[in-house]
């Protein structure tokens, strides 16, 4: 039987069949995006001209600061939203508030009551309309404005300049956690290009914080909050008076919660128990271990950044042999990538992400390409990804660990076999409590 949520996810998911001058970022008029929002905005009363925002955006580590904040600013008794992308199992996991997920009756109720009859108004006055990405944001912003929310956080999703979430005017913080080559199709081909674009977030009055260390970007960091009249602010090490031990033991990670905890004090914000929210913090699908004996480890990690950092998380972990669960999506130059996994792989599970709308890389060149980097190595494909996990938790002795990285699609998709959809819908929750 399909539910009222299904029906209304069928309903997001279908904006993608209406046409569209740009959907995708494209030659032509980039700021397509930001000016159809706002026009969608304007329409349901400006929600985004009501609140306070965090604007965060980075290459890798903009969804680990943006989580760690909301559960820090939570613990200071304020009233958080966040919005982040993509989501792991079901599309809910886009919008929390104090990391309780929008709730399907609330998402109806926006959508039946605000959404549905101003896209009916919205097609008779402008030209291009909103996507399914911009419907969320749109959802987002009703949702924290109607909560009440002390404050906002937003993940940009690609880029900055000309990111939906983009669309906010005057948000009070604005942060880039660092640049790397992602996406370089749309947001260009070297990390001075991919850096103009994310500070495209930097705003008038805001203060901008960075944890990338190149002295050529921030040196164009700075600039631009020059020009854009905007406060650089240096980040102190405030991680130096708390214990690191958990998730955050990478290096990649510590820089993430220092400029988190940098945030806090631009706006002067304290916790009432700093070290307890760090101890206990936990992120989906990023170096989440979700089971023990053997150990498994889901990570999305899918460019050079982020697999830096899983390998790291990896080799702190105690374990005898490490079994690879891995699938890349078609566009990512993944030769690299996979070069460097292999060096700790004892076992490789080649396969592929349920993603529909979302091509998986081909299994007979991933294969091919291992073989020749590593000709002794025990691998296997697997068009099912639960076969392959099947396959590896079957081989794997209590004291391996398997790991299962190079897509979020791919460690979302296998998330399942440990918390269901069902459980997050009715529990608003992302853990398996």
């Amino acid at each position: 039987m399909t539910t009222q949520y299904q029906k209304d996810i069928e309903f997001i998911e279908g904006l993608a069949n209406i046409p569209k001058t740009t959907y995708m970022l494209g030659p032509k008029d980039k700021r397509i995006f930001i000016k159809r929002v706002r026009s969608f905005l304007s329409l349901v009363g400006s929600p985004d001209t009501k609140l306070k925002f965090i604007h965060i955006a980075g290459t890798s580590g903009k969804g680990s600061t943006t989580k760690i904040l909301e559960n820090l600013m939570a613990n200071a008794n304020l009233k958080v939203g966040s919005f982040t992308s993509p989501f792991a199992t079901t599309s809910i996991e886009r919008v929390s508030i104090n990391n309780k997920l929008i709730s399907p009756a609330e998402l109806h109720n926006i959508l039946e009551h605000q959404i549905k009859p101003t896209l009916d108004k919205y097609v008779l006055k402008f030209s291009d309309s909103i996507s399914y990405f911009e419907a969320w944001l749109i959802i987002a912003l009703l949702y924290f404005n109607k909560q009440k929310c002390d404050w906002v956080i937003l993940e940009a999703g690609l880029g900055g300049l000309h990111d939906t979430t983009n669309v906010i005017a005057k948000p009070k913080i604005t942060a880039i956690t660092n640049i790397g080559l992602d996406h370089t199709h749309i947001l260009g081909n070297t990390k001075t290009k991919i850096a103009q674009d994310k500070a495209g977030i930097i705003k008038k009055n805001s203060i901008f914080l960075s944890t990338e260390k190149n002295k050529k970007l921030q040196k164009l960091f700075k600039d631009t909050c020059q020009k854009q009249q905007a406060w650089y602010m240096n980040l102190d090490n405030l991680v130096k008076d708390y214990k690191t031990s958990n998730y955050f033991n990478t290096p990649k990670q510590t820089d993430n919660l220092n400029l988190a905890l940098n945030i806090l004090t631009a706006l002067k914000i304290k916790p009432s128990n700093t070290q307890k929210v760090i101890d206990n913090f936990k992120f989906i699908c990023r170096q989440e271990i979700i089971q023990n004996n053997p150990i498994v480890v889901l990570d999305g990690a899918h460019n050079k950044d982020k697999l830096d950092n899983i390998i790291n998380f990896t080799k702190q972990q105690s374990y005898k042999k490490l079994h690879l669960v891995l699938a890349f999506a078609e566009n990512k130059e993944y030769k690299i990538a996979l070069k460097k996994l292999l060096t700790i792989t004892d076992y490789l599970y080649i396969t592929r992400f349920l993603f529909a709308s979302r091509k998986s890389a081909e299994l007979r060149k991933l294969y091919q390409t291992s073989k020749k980097l590593k000709p002794n190595l025990a691998v296997s494909i697997h068009h099912d990804p639960y076969q392959a996990l099947k396959l590896a938790t079957k081989n794997a002795k209590r004291d391996d660990l398997i790991l299962v990285t190079g897509s979020f699609f791919l460690a979302g998709e296998l998330r399942k076999k440990w918390v269901s959809e069902e459980h997050i819908l009715k529990n608003l929750r992302l853990d398996k409590r």
